[in-house]
């Protein structure tokens, strides 16, 4: 629009000053011509903003993460050993088999006499089986072994009725969930190592033992029955010298017989893998 009104301009004053250049008359004053008002057009309303509708995501609550319990004091840690136990292998065998006092000092104390020449029965996390120990007279055996005055020494064969009494031990076992069983050591090891401390590894590991015991226990011996045992005081031996040489634990395995010491061992290769 302005462009268009600067060209009318422009014509009107070259028409002026061609008229007043080329005229010889006398000026006659005129009457102006009539000026035509432009009406300018107004420039269309701008278009009102739109507003824009903000969405607001929901923040996320964090739930607040559970705080662990604090463990026990060693000394007051029975209860909650024993609710452990139960639900792994249930009530029955819990109360029937498991000594009921000092129950992580006396599992810690066995598994570290395992490896040893005896177990004493006063640290015995798990009371023995019930009845004699049931072995029979042989009355030929493949060679006479003498005492230290020369006299011979009785011998016997273990009798496989005596394996029956180890086997609700191996059920108990097989009961143990191999990762349940770890997962609540992890949660109470500090518990464990206590009771190793107690025994006088000052700087001891008792999860390096566990693992230690339980390479040794599987490394025990297949014998295949019948297994020789000599009488030469109150007690049983193995008349095999490298038999008797073994660890308290190896041994418990060959008198249990040859089938519950396979399956003690299958368990004991799947809590070793869990570790």
């Amino acid at each position: 629009m302005k462009v268009w009104l600067t060209g009318i301009i422009v014509i009107l004053l070259g028409l002026a000053a061609w008229y007043f250049l080329s005229s010889r008359e006398p000026v006659v004053e005129e009457a102006p011509p009539p000026v035509v008002a432009v009406q300018e057009e107004e420039p269309a309303p701008a278009p009102e903003p739109v507003e824009e509708t903000v969405v607001e995501e929901p923040v996320p609550v964090e739930e607040p993460i559970p705080e662990e319990p604090p463990l026990p004091d060693l000394a007051d840690s029975d209860p909650a050993a024993l609710e452990a136990l139960t639900g792994m292998v249930g009530p029955e065998p819990v109360a029937r088999y498991v000594a009921q006092e000092a129950v992580i000092s006396r599992f810690v104390a066995t598994v570290d006499a395992l490896s040893g020449r005896q177990v004493p029965p006063v640290i015995q996390s798990v009371q023995g089986p019930g009845g004699e120990f049931q072995a029979t007279a042989d009355e030929q055996p493949d060679s006479i072994i003498l005492d230290e005055v020369g006299d011979p020494i009785p011998q016997y064969v273990v009798d496989p009725a005596n394996y029956q009494r180890y086997t609700p031990y191996v059920e108990m076992l097989e009961a143990v969930d191999a990762q349940r069983a770890v997962a609540e050591f992890r949660s109470n090891q500090p518990l464990f190592e206590e009771a190793f401390t107690q025994l006088g590894y000052k700087d001891g590991d008792f999860e390096q033992r566990l693992r230690a015991v339980i390479d040794e226990l599987l490394a025990t011996p297949d014998v295949s029955p019948p297994v020789r045992l000599i009488k030469p005081e109150a007690y049983y031996l193995f008349a095999d010298k490298d038999l008797e040489s073994l660890s308290a634990g190896q041994k418990i395995l060959i008198r249990m017989g040859p089938e519950n010491a396979a399956r003690v061992k299958s368990k004991l290769t799947e809590i070793r893998a869990a570790l």
